[in-house]
């Protein structure tokens, strides 16, 4: 995994480690319709979060993005299983595309989850619901129309593990790669 400029970035802000899905993987999601109240997640950063980590020293990110990139491992396409609004349509906050939650999953969750507790990490306590966010609503949205849980016969594939860092900005969350491992 290759740090960005480790030495230079004194003391990482709101850091996650997410699959960033390939271009391909990205057009299709990016073409799924979404209601004209939410805002779209921008293209280039729709990803899969793995987990989220919170501040990193300079020195603790690259020791984590070296450990992640020693323990890489591939992984096969992954069936998109639903779109669907949550916590639900009533009040709706994201439009996501729930993936299949497969034993790679599972064992890169685990992987993440023992490389930060190695490092002196906390780890974050919630279980992994792998997703990709499509849409955002604002607090006052109101109802949308339910979507329909219907499979969408659609295999994400993804190209890279990134250790990121976010920034809130005034039209939503800006994504920083930080570190980039790939995974093909």
């Amino acid at each position: 995994m290759r740090a960005k400029d480790t030495e230079a970035i004194d003391g990482w802000q709101r850091c996650f480690i997410a699959l960033s899905p390939d271009p391909e993987t990205r057009d299709v999601l990016s073409a799924i319709p979404v209601s004209t109240r939410a805002r779209r997640v921008p293209y280039e950063q729709l990803h899969l979060t793995v987990t989220f980590i919170g501040a990193l020293t300079g020195e603790q990110g690259g020791a984590l993005a070296a450990a992640l990139a020693e323990h890489s491992v591939p992984l096969r396409p992954t069936p998109v299983t639903h779109v669907e609004h949550w916590p639900n349509a009533a009040r709706p906050r994201l439009t996501v595309a729930t993936l299949a939650m497969t034993d790679e999953f599972t064992k890169l969750d685990w992987q993440v989850r023992s490389l930060m507790i190695e490092h002196g990490l906390q780890v974050d306590a919630r279980a992994v619901r792998p997703h990709i966010t499509l849409a955002r609503f604002g607090r006052d949205a109101g109802p949308v129309e339910h979507v329909a849980h219907t499979p969408l016969n659609l295999l994400a594939y993804f190209e890279s593990l990134i250790l990121y860092s976010s920034t809130l900005a005034r039209h939503g969350a800006r994504y920083r790669a930080l570190a980039t491992t790939s995974l093909r």
